[in-house]
This record gives structure tokens, C-alpha cells and sequence, in this order.
């Protein structure tokens, strides 16, 4: 799809969500970064010596060192990423970390100590980390400019940059909600915020992504007969429709070393345009990613249409229960909030459809990566004879626990159970507490022995085995066998 006239534009979405870790651990000084990769020289791994075994403790010592190696590189890379992705990230440690060297070993009791030197690519984290990032943020779309001098190209750049953004996992604007912004100087709508935004907001976009291409051919002639060396350049910008702001470009040259028989660059063109989507198809997500992280989370805007005084106080309430809260304006026609949290803006909008205010209920309007439009339905009068909701509350406790276990079985339980029911966790001093709270005889709720059937046994083909007690009543208890010093990381 391509609209000519004086742009050419498609769109895609892109959502993402870091964390700032509470306990985070410093920049380390020992870790350098020079020509796309990163340079470790104090990687740390421990293991037990059990049975004598030094070797068998000195691998596990080294699985561990590329595990910190790992989380090193990571926190230059890409700041403090949430537990879920760093645990994505260290299950492809060994694939990942290259010319590791032991540069010292020690052992005090029964406990070996290594340190080690290694690399790690960027591209390495490209590949685990940035889809993992995309798919957070909700699949983020992006709203794809090619300008009108990209001529009789233009069909091309936009058929290769739509099947590049696609694969990686963006979500593509509708080509007739495209048509909002053939009536934009494109020149003038990337200079100005507010202009930019509110084309934006009427196809639901959050990134726009410029492209200009240009393409030509040497011509000469040898022995009669006519020779070219074919050309293709290649720009690409992205803009964030939220400021204005440019977040990440890439300029491609292509060319021909040898005369051929042929003018055409199109070959060369769809090589530059893949090179340049490439090297800032993910580094867009750690951009809109790492603005709410200096914040402690990822900022969703929520503008509520129709609510009363009342109504917002009794509104930022409940938000503050999720999160930090900022207050930017109110009126009786349109309140703006901002909310800083763990929740991408999907996640946000399922949260407040749910909520009923003092004036009424909250009907969701409209939803890009960074904003969530809302406005406030009368709520219809109650039913007297209606019943009241009957909830299932099913509690489990694990104990032997390391924390990556722990948000590994909670992350999985919140897979297994859907949509249909609540999960609450906490973690302290190796033990696991979680609730889960299905509304009664819903449809696909799960009940005690499945949740039990799911601790014993999709959890162990997951690599975490537990040892299940007998449910009673609505409560199952368990633990790790061994504990956390047996734990195998690898």
C-alpha cells in the first residue's frame, strides 16, 4: 500500500515497559564499550565443591560468570530491563557471551571463586532482548513517511519497510486511516508537537518513520557496449508523535564495485533499506522504553472526558494503588493524568474499564502506545434483586525459593490461569506467596487441583521442579527440593 502525493504514509505501534529494578547494581567501571560490543573483565561466578568435585564446580562457577557478565553489559545496554526479560536474556547467557577466559580462581572452605574476562555483541541482545521488548510494550506501531522524492520508488521502500517492521512485530495502520495526514506539510508537522500529535492521534500512532531514498547509475561504454555501476542511498529517521522529538536515524549508502549490463539499483535499494530498518528497529523500543524508566516505570497518559470533581478524586485514588500519580489538569470536559507504573498503556485501559466511579462507569475511547482517551458513562440504575459477585480465592505458598524462581512460577501461573482471574504475589526470604482470585463459575477458571496438577507438573517441563503438597482445602504449600544452593542456573 502506498499513498502518493506529497508523502507517502503507514504507521505502526509500538508499546514498551522497563522497570527500574529497587535493588539495582551500579555502572561497572570494569565494563567498556567499543564498536558495538561490550568488554567485561571482572565477570564473577561461585559454585560448592561437593564430593571433591573441583571441575564440576568450576563449570558451574563459569555458567554463573556469564550470567553477571550478562547482566553487566545488559544494564549498559539497555538500563535495568524487569525481572521477566532479564530472565529471557540470562537463558541464552552461553550462546551469547564470547572468548571467555578465567583470569583468576580462588577457593576459601568448600566454595570455588572465579573471575573472568569475556564480550558481549550488541546484536546478541538484539536478537533476545528487542523482541522481547516490542511484544511488552503491546506491539507498537510506527507511522512510515516515504517522501516525493523517492519518485517512482516509492512502492518499493514501502512494500520492504512494511515486511521489515511486521516481522519484528509491529502492528500496521489501516491505509485508509493514512489518508488523515495527506492534507499535512510534512516539514511543518515534524517541527511542530502539537500539529504532529494530533494527526497522530487520529490514526492511533506513536512513532513516525521517515524515509527518503534515492537511487541512479555510472554509465560507459566498452567496446560498444553500454555499462552501468548501480547506486541507492537510503534515510530513515524516527520521529516520537508524542514531542516532536527524534529518536533514532540511519543513513545507508549501497554501491556497485564492477560494471554489469543493468542500471537497476533496486537490488542495492532493498539491501540499504533492510541495513538501515535494522539498526533502528529495536533501538526505537529502548527509546520510548528508557523515558519512563528514569521516571521508575513507563508513563501512560489518560485523559478522562466528563468527569466530575469528585469523580477524579475518587479516580487518582485508585490509581495510586498502581502507581505514582500526576495531576496535570482538570475541567469538567476533559481531566489529564498522568501514571507512572509497571503497566503499558494496554494494560492501563483494562485497568480503568474496570473501575466504576461515584458518576458513572469509564468507557475506553481510544489507545496508542503512550495514552489511553476515556470518558465517563452515567452508570445505569441498579437492579435491587441483583446478586452480588462470588469470588474463588485459591492461596499458595512455595517456599526454597531464589527470586528469578519466584518470578519465573509467577509469570508462568498468570499464562496458565488467563485473563479470567486475579494473581498476587510477594516475595520475602525465599518463600513465594500468591493469590489467585477467579470470579465464581466463571467461564475457563481454573480450580485447586488444576493449579496443583500445573505446580507439579508444567512447571518441571519449564525447568522448575516442585514438590506439591496435597491441597487443603483452597490452599497448596510447597517447595524446591534442595533449596537454593542446589539450585543448576543452566
Amino acid at each position: 500500500m502506498y499513498i502518493m502525493k506529497k508523502s507517502i504514509i503507514t504507521a505502526v505501534l509500538c508499546t514498551a515497559i522497563f522497570i527500574t529494578l529497587t535493588a539495582a547494581p551500579s555502572f561497572s567501571a570494569s565494563v567498556r564499550a567499543e564498536r558495538n560490543t561490550y568488554f567485561i573483565d571482572d565477570a564473577e561466578g561461585h559454585a560448592l565443591i561437593q564430593d571433591g568435585k573441583k571441575q564440576k564446580a568450576r563449570e558451574e562457577a563459569r555458567r554463573m560468570a556469564y550470567r553477571d557478565a550478562i547482566e553487566k553489559a545488559m544494564e549498559m545496554f539497555a538500563g535495568n530491563p524487569d525481572s521477566e526479560m532479564r530472565n529471557k536474556v540470562f537463558a541464552r547467557a552461553q550462546s551469547m557471551v564470547k572468548n571467555f577466559r578465567i583470569t583468576s580462581e580462588t577457593v576459601s572452605g568448600d566454595t570455588l571463586f572465579i573471575t573472568g574476562s569475556c564480550s558481549v555483541g550488541e546484536r546478541a541482545f538484539d536478537g533476545v532482548l528487542g523482541p522481547e521488548v516490542i511484544s511488552m510494550l503491546g506491539n507498537p506501531r510506527v507511522m512510515i513517511v516515504v517522501d516525493e522524492e523517492s519518485g517512482k520508488n516509492a512502492s518499493l521502500v514501502e512494500s520492504e519497510l512494511l515486511s521489515i517492521f511486521e516481522k519484528a512485530g509491529y502492528l500496521i495502520v489501516d491505509r485508509d486511516q493514512a489518508q488523515t495526514l495527506l492534507a499535512l506539510d510534512p516539514k511543518k508537522a515534524f517541527s511542530d508537537p502539537e500539529l504532529l500529535a494530533g494527526a497522530a492521534k487520529t490514526i492511533r500512532a506513536d512513532i513516525i518513520i521517515v524515509a527518503s531514498v534515492s537511487s541512479g547509475a555510472r554509465h560507459t561504454q566498452l567496446y560498444g557496449v553500454n555499462m552501468y555501476k548501480p547506486s541507492a542511498s537510503v534515510k530513515l529517521k524516527a520521529v516520537l508523535t508524542k514531542t516532536a522529538y527524534q529518536i533514532s536515524s540511519s543513513t545507508v549508502s549501497k554501491g556497485s564495485g564492477k560494471w554489469g549490463g543493468s542500471s537497476s539499483a533496486a537490488g542495492l535499494l532493498r539491501s540499504g533499506l533492510k541495513q538501515a530498518a535494522e539498526e533502528i528497529i529495536y533501538k526505537i523500543a529502548y527509546r520510548m522504553a528508557s523515558a519512563g524508566s528514569a521516571l521508575g516505570g513507563i508513563t501512560v497518559n489518560i485523559k478522562l472526558a466528563g468527569a466530575s470533581f469528585k469523580d477524579i478524586e475518587s479516580f487518582t485514588a485508585y490509581l495510586k494503588e498502581t502507581g505514582q500519580v500526576f495531576e496535570r489538569s482538570y475541567s469538567p470536559e476533559m481531566s489529564e493524568i498522568d501514571l507512572v507504573s509497571s503497566k503499558n498503556a494496554r494494560n492501563v485501559a483494562s485497568l480503568i474499564s474496570d473501575y466504576s466511579l461515584p458518576g458513572g462507569n469509564i468507557e475506553i475511547d481510544g489507545l496508542t502506545a503512550q495514552t489511553v482517551s476515556a470518558k465517563v458513562k452515567p452508570a445505569a440504575p441498579k437492579n435491587p434483586d441483583a446478586k452480588p459477585i462470588q469470588y474463588v480465592v485459591i492461596n499458595i505458598f512455595l517456599d526454597k525459593l531464589d527470586e528469578d524462581d519466584a518470578h519465573r512460577i509467577e509469570y508462568e501461573l498468570r499464562k496458565f490461569v488467563g485473563t479470567v482471574a486475579q494473581v498476587q504475589g510477594d516475595y520475602q526470604d525465599s518463600k513465594l506467596t500468591m493469590e489467585v482470585k477467579f470470579v465464581q463459575d466463571a467461564e475457563g477458571a481454573k480450580n485447586v487441583r488444576d493449579i496443583e496438577a500445573f505446580l507439579k507438573n508444567d512447571m518441571k517441563s519449564r525447568g522448575i521442579e516442585l514438590l506439591v503438597d496435597k491441597p487443603e482445602g483452597n490452599s497448596i504449600k510447597g517447595s524446591r527440593p534442595g533449596g537454593i544452593l542446589d539450585r543448576v542456573w543452566w
